[in-house]
């Protein structure tokens, strides 16, 4: 693991893994994921197609608030993260230089958009003054407070202080460029149907419910030391499916509808890998999915009841319950995520673990009983009933729900099971108006502890301490520092037993054998530039 200072002028970030890195992903079936590039022939510029489950809300990757392959394929950012994460390398840029004034990007000569028009250093400008004034992710990026042109190929982006949670954004698919020249010209509507941009592929049509046809960018060209192809990809057209049922999707890779798959539903995978003819890459989400207590009313007002609770969880049967998809987590940072710590995983593993005969001996303190030998405890009149908000929209959860009442029933807490979208447990938790809510976040920056537990997420709750410490945190360039104020901020959150950290979910892809040449990384990610189809 690189340990470098934010400060000197060749950057390179830090992230402790032991899941999934350096292999880009863990490949199951054959291969290592990254193939080399051949030259092309009329087999390999055939369609590519690839199945999704869900259809994008929009294709201007600054219009939206959530995005998928399908931004990957149409936007490529300045900078990316390697395929095991432990590093920011070169992308669209030729070569880049960050200090704690300003981040630098030298651009590639004769660079052009995919219809053509320049891309020069002050498109680069135009493009992030664009996603200054309207992009939902605009304040992650409220560290730069000019944004100048030093030459036509040279643009640097001035700091007003460190930012070193700024690549959370420039090296994924928010940071591509977009041609604000033609978002003018034809409206942002019309553009967020069909945008240009710097990607390896461009728009040829959305068929809304149906499908995303898209066609190769002859201009491109990439810098990503990871891929043997740098120049337009191999496979001339790709076409997006949108498959919402899961079950529907496997199919369609089995009988040959489409060539990759992607967020496999987790029933699927123990299959898929034993399937002949099919590839399997598992990786891991960034970030975790949680319980949120209350900690302001009602019985969980009470810490040592909050405290039973999480003694009350065995993650490692949650695990096995879901069939081994998931990596227990006792921290609120997963392994792919920056500034997640193996030392202070271990330690909170030790100090959170499950122990059902403490969370009785806590309730037992706190006052519960069961006087009546119904297995559910008791005090002054009132059960101990719990309500726990499970999302309709997420299967790992509603399958891990189960497991979780049963736990909390054998320390005597009965726990009602409440269904609903996951966007309106998150309205419920806002408005404070909930016991156990349920959550799952994916960032690639520690920074996501800010959003989720402080004031900055809407929620009600907050500790001061605790919000201090990830103010401190966020600004710390010093990559061991900035690891150490996450420790910090983690013992305070553990302390508060606001939350209970379960696991983080597997992200799971499948693809034909008779493709090679795909790149996954160990965040799902996935470049196609050198695929091709035997």
């Amino acid at each position: 693991m690189k340990r470098i200072s934010f400060i000197s002028f060749v950057l390179t970030l830090c992230l402790l893994l032991t899941a999934c890195a350096g292999n880009g992903g863990k490949e199951n079936g054959g291969g290592t994921g990254q193939g080399t590039a051949e030259p092309e022939s009329a087999s390999q510029r055939e369609e590519l197609v690839i199945a999704i489950q869900d259809e994008v809300e929009g294709l201007d990757i600054q219009q939206i608030g959530w995005a998928n392959v399908v931004h990957d394929l149409i936007f490529e950012p300045l900078v990316v993260y390697g395929t095991d994460l432990s590093d920011v390398q070169p992308a669209f840029a030729e070569s880049f230089t960050a200090t704690d004034e300003y981040l630098e990007f030298v651009l590639p000569e004769g660079a052009r958009f995919s219809n053509g028009d320049v891309l020069d250093a002050e498109a680069v400008k135009a493009s992030f003054e664009r996603f200054l004034e309207m992009s939902d992710y605009a304040s992650d990026l409220e560290a730069v407070r000019e944004i100048r042109v030093t030459d036509a190929r040279t643009v640097r982006f001035m700091l007003s202080s460190p930012a070193p949670y700024i690549w959370s954004d420039l090296a994924v698919m928010f940071g591509g460029i977009v041609d604000t020249k033609v978002a003018e010209e034809i409206g942002e509507w019309e553009f967020n149907r069909k945008p240009v941009g710097n990607g390896a592929y461009c728009v040829e049509e959305w068929v809304p419910g149906s499908h995303i046809t898209l066609k190769r960018n002859e201009y491109f060209r990439t810098n990503n030391p990871e891929l043997n192809n740098h120049g337009a990809p191999l496979a001339e057209k790709v076409v997006v499916r949108f498959i919402p049922d899961g079950d529907q999707m496997v199919s369609a890779l089995l009988n040959g509808e489409a060539d990759i798959i992607f967020n496999v539903p987790a029933p699927k995978v123990a299959g898929l890998k034993s399937t002949s003819g099919v590839k399997t890459y598992d990786c891991m989400l960034t970030g975790v999915s949680y319980l949120n207590l209350q900690t302001e009313k009602g019985i969980l007002e009470d810490i040592r009841v909050r405290q039973a609770l999480t003694y009350a969880v065995d993650r490692d049967a949650i695990n096995a319950a879901l069939g081994g998809i998931v990596t227990p987590t006792y921290c609120l940072l997963s392994e792919s995520q920056f500034c997640h710590s193996e030392a202070e995983e271990a330690k909170l593993a030790q100090e959170l673990k499950y122990d059902p005969q403490r969370s009785r001996d806590l309730l037992a303190e706190a006052g519960w009983s069961d006087p009546d030998g119904d297995g559910i405890l008791n005090k002054n009149g009132e059960k101990l009933t719990l309500e726990m908000l499970i999302p309709s929209d997420n299967s790992t959860f509603q399958a891990a729900g189960p497991v979780l009442r049963e736990q909390f029933a054998a320390v005597g807490a009965d726990v009602k099971i409440i269904e609903c979208e996951a966007d309106y447990i998150k309205e419920l938790m806002r408005a404070d108006e909930y016991t156990i809510g349920t959550r799952t976040y994916e960032w690639m920056d520690a920074i996501i502890l800010s959003w989720a537990f402080t004031t900055e997420s809407g929620y009600q709750w907050e500790d001061p301490e605790l919000t201090a410490q990830l103010s401190a945190a966020r600004e710390e360039t010093n990559v061991d520092e900035r690891i150490r104020a996450y420790e910090i901020a983690s013992d305070i959150l553990a302390k508060d037993f606001k939350a209970i950290s379960l696991y983080s979910d597997g992200i799971f892809i499948a693809t034909s054998d008779k493709v090679s040449g795909f790149v996954v990384c160990a965040d799902g990610r996935a470049w196609i530039n050198d695929v091709t189809k035997s």
